[in-house]
């Protein structure tokens, strides 16, 4: 029976193993970002499925996705950067050799030697094999735009629909913004989600087809700039050829005039305002999700009103029934309403339409707290409002920023363990978001404060206080699962990347590795067991210089009974606090902490030890690390 039990474990362990090594789906950084690790062992993965059967075309193509997000994230010139620039050119050769003429080869050829734009011969002949495969029906809806030919843009527009490959918040900013729109209007739009949104809305739903939606960069293109001018009565209009920066601008630049003068009335989307404002902000009124040409001044709040009151779609921003990998990017179009909120919040203030303001009141701090533009909002509505219970799922950005210490490449470390006050803004954003699951879920167990080897008197008052007393706000946040510290990370990463005045494009945060969080704490060496001096945990006054237990009935002489704030005694060489006692540190490695805590001798604490948990506990927490993914 013996030997049947540990080969049962075996096997469950290579079982788990196994699951924990199947290779992903890897979709494009437009939509998700993946830590740098994530993606090399993708590519391992999918290369491994590769060499056992080199027609695998769904392995060829994820292979191929895993690798050109590394070439997109690895540090500019770079040798890791040339490693992956190198990589993705020998993969369109190697997937012709190993499946000739199929869509795969011919897809992946096209994606890396052309793109958008460049000759259609690969793109053409992958969609002769499968015109409706799920990653070539974008590439196919621009190439007919760009021809002009409207049947198929209205068929591969309604099958990237059907597809659903697109966020369902997107879809509805895209009608929306038609909506406000005046009849036969032009629309520029820059980027590929706000472009591709309206293509779709107005192909899937038949909505608004007479508004022209011109994307700022394929405008660029000879031949399609020419014929849609036709088609809109516009003169031709030739360029002049552009290798810099300053002449492809002033191309822009020439078509942007040329379209303004004309007899429709020309819009620009929020979201492409950047490219236009320098030039034209005295003469682009806002009006709701765009803002309208025009040489003289128009009432443009009624215009506001008009919209949010009698043509959008605004319910989905209360609440989205569905999931989409990109819902994440459909959260930051939702930042584009803000501007006329503000604007029309300010006018029901003036008024007094009072429940008109109050009911937009509501929208207006949800979408802030989605997109990541609390700050800003927070600043322009402060003399007439203060949202004190929003506030409390903010994050501190700079503060946040100022605290990151770099130990490795692009990986930084908190220099304090996650406190009380940084888990509750995480806990109240899932619960003013309607996410009564998750917040039940990943809410402080307090019981465990009284439960086993902690089932003492004194430590009723930490059950009843801890976790929810103003006094404990900067003390170590602890007694929460290990599946409750990673989501704190996921919803970090999240809140970070959104955020508008970030240093870093994206970056995501996690739970240290064991050898990560030994190097931090030894300054450095990842050989060091303590960050003291000597190894010794009291100086020449004899006064503890971390929080532990000093010996087996006695706490307090090292000054804290139990936890103290997380910035107590002095910090080790590189700048980091409390690393040995206060509370064992959560690695990403599941039920393995490091450091001791308040709780722990000091040869219990020291950095060649590990401490195990299995759930929550009073003695451990956790301090994150940020990992750049692109600067």
């Amino acid at each position: 029976m013996k030997h049947i039990f540990i080969g049962l474990t075996f096997l469950a362990c290579l079982n788990a193993f196994s699951q924990e090594q199947k290779p992903e789906t890897v979709y494009s950084i437009a939509k998700e970002v993946k830590e740098a690790s994530w993606y090399q062992t993708q590519i391992k993965l999918w290369k491994a499925e590769i060499d056992k059967n080199t027609k695998n075309g769904d392995a060829w193509l994820n292979y191929y996705a895993a690798t050109r997000a590394m070439r997109l994230l690895a540090p500019h010139d770079s040798d890791e950067k040339k490693k992956y620039v190198e990589l993705c050119s020998k993969i369109p050769e190697e997937v012709q050799k190993a499946m000739p003429n199929t869509f795969e080869s011919h897809f992946i050829t096209f994606a890396e030697t052309q793109g958008a734009g460049g000759s259609p011969e690969e793109l053409l002949k992958a969609a002769a094999i499968n015109p409706y495969h799920p990653q070539i029906l974008d590439e196919l809806l621009i190439y007919y735009t760009t021809q002009r030919d409207q049947k198929n843009v209205d068929l591969y527009g309604r099958k990237m629909f059907e597809s659903n490959d697109m966020p369902v918040g997107m879809l509805n900013w895209g009608y929306n913004v038609l909506s406000e729109l005046d009849e036969n209007a032009i629309l520029f739009t820059c980027g590929d989600n706000d472009t591709y949104s309206t293509w779709i809305i107005q192909a899937a739903k038949n909505v608004r087809k007479d508004v022209t939606v011109i994307n700022t960069s394929l405008i660029l293109l000879d031949d399609y700039r020419n014929k849609l001018f036709r088609e809109l009565g516009y003169e031709s209009l030739e360029l002049n050829p552009a290798q810099t920066q300053e002449e492809m601008e002033a191309n822009s630049k020439r078509i942007f005039e040329h379209l303004f003068r004309g007899k429709r009335s020309v819009y620009v989307a929020t979201t492409a305002i950047s490219l236009f404002e320098e030039q034209y902000a005295d003469k682009l009124y806002l009006t709701g999700l765009a803002y309208k040409y025009s040489e003289s001044g128009f009432d443009n709040t009624a215009i506001i009103r008009r919209n949010y009151e009698k043509r959008y779609l605004l319910d989905y921003l209360k609440e989205v029934f569905s999931y989409n990998i990109g819902d994440l990017k459909a959260e930051e179009f939702n930042g584009m309403y803000l501007p006329s909120m503000i604007k029309l919040y300010q006018h029901y203030s003036e008024t007094e339409e009072l429940l008109k303001k109050q009911n937009l009141e509501i929208l207006l701090l949800k979408v802030a707290e989605q997109s990541g533009q609390q700050s800003e909002v927070f600043e322009l509505l402060s003399a007439q409002y203060k949202p004190v219970s929003i506030l409390s799922t903010v994050m501190d950005l700079k503060k946040l920023e100022s605290n990151l210490i770099p130990i490795s490449g692009n990986v930084y470390i908190d220099k304090y363990e996650t406190t009380n006050g940084d888990y509750t803004r995480f806990l109240n954003n899932l619960k003013l978001s309607g996410q009564k699951e998750l917040y039940e879920a990943f809410l402080y167990d307090s019981t465990q404060w009284t439960k086993g080897k902690y089932a003492v008197s004194f430590n009723d008052p930490m059950m009843n206080l801890y976790h929810w007393h103003p006094a404990y706000e900067n003390y170590p946040a602890v007694c929460i699962s290990y599946e409750g510290a990673k989501a704190y990370c996921e919803w970090l990463t999240k809140q970070y990347n959104l955020q508008r005045k970030r240093t870093y494009t994206q970056v995501v945060f996690r739970l240290p590795t064991e050898s990560e969080w030994r190097s931090a704490a030894g300054s450095g060496d990842p050989k060091a067991t303590t960050p003291f001096p000597n190894n010794q945990i009291q100086n020449s006054n004899n006064c503890y210089l971390g929080n532990i237990r000093t010996s087996k009935d006695r706490f307090f002489d090292d000054g804290g009974f139990h936890q103290v704030k997380v910035y107590s005694y002095q910090p080790n060489k590189l700048g980091l606090y409390n690393t040995l006692g206060n509370v064992s540190e959560m690695t990403i490695k599941k039920g393995t902490a490091l450091g001791g805590s308040w709780y722990d001798l000091f040869e219990e604490c020291t950095f060649d030890k590990t401490q195990q948990y299995s759930n929550p506990d009073p003695t451990v927490g956790f301090r994150v690390v940020m990992e750049i993914i692109e600067k």
